[in-house]
């Protein structure tokens, strides 16, 4: 079993009108973004205008969260809004008109439609079923309260994205003190 980590500091960066990305992880290997050829892709965003538009991207499903401030982001097609706090996610398509107020720095997995991904955020030691790909983000937790816990014996570290990319069974976490930990997992059936 093998479990990839990747810290933000070993991460792309590249800069866009509203403030910086960077992709933590995409999927299969060669794929692009800016050419839109990928199936999966997870990234994180500083936001730091107070209001955006997100880029279109058709073809594709969203979850987005805030890991530091919030939005509230309107959706014109289903002409509604959602306001958002740290942890809390939206599923959405890529292909609506988003319009974002708030600044935040936010967690995003997009994946191609006829994917079905689960999020949830894990407070507790956990063992994971299996799944086409699976993920953990530590968001900006302290050293101290990541002391001792693990992902398959792996130290746990702020800011980075552990991935289980060989649909094996093992992916087990131990968290030894209260934090909170975003899970996310990508299936061709629809499997939770």
């Amino acid at each position: 079993m093998t479990v990839s980590m990747i810290p933000r500091s070993q991460a792309t960066s590249t800069t866009w009108s509203g403030g910086t990305t960077t992709e933590f992880f995409i999927y299969p290997k060669g794929s692009s973004y800016k050419e839109r050829r990928f199936d999966v892709r997870i990234s994180s965003a500083t936001v730091d205008l107070e209001s955006s538009d997100w880029t279109l991207l058709p073809g594709f499903n969203r979850i987005i969260t805030p890991l530091k401030g919030g939005f509230t982001l309107t959706y014109q097609e289903k002409g509604t809004s959602i306001t958002l706090k740290p942890l809390e996610e939206d599923f959405l398509d890529g292909g609506w008109h988003t319009h974002s107020v708030g600044k935040a720095v936010d967690f995003n997995v997009m994946y191609k439609k006829g994917l079905h991904a689960t999020y949830s955020v894990i407070k507790s030691s956990k063992r994971f079923g299996t799944a086409k790909l699976r993920f953990v983000y530590v968001p900006f937790v302290t050293e101290e309260k990541l002391a001792g816990s693990t992902l398959n014996g792996k130290p746990l570290t702020p800011d980075t994205l552990y991935v289980s990319d060989d649909g094996s069974e093992k992916f087990e976490l131990n968290i030894r003190q209260p934090v909170s930990l975003i899970y996310v997992s990508i299936h061709d059936d629809g499997r939770d």
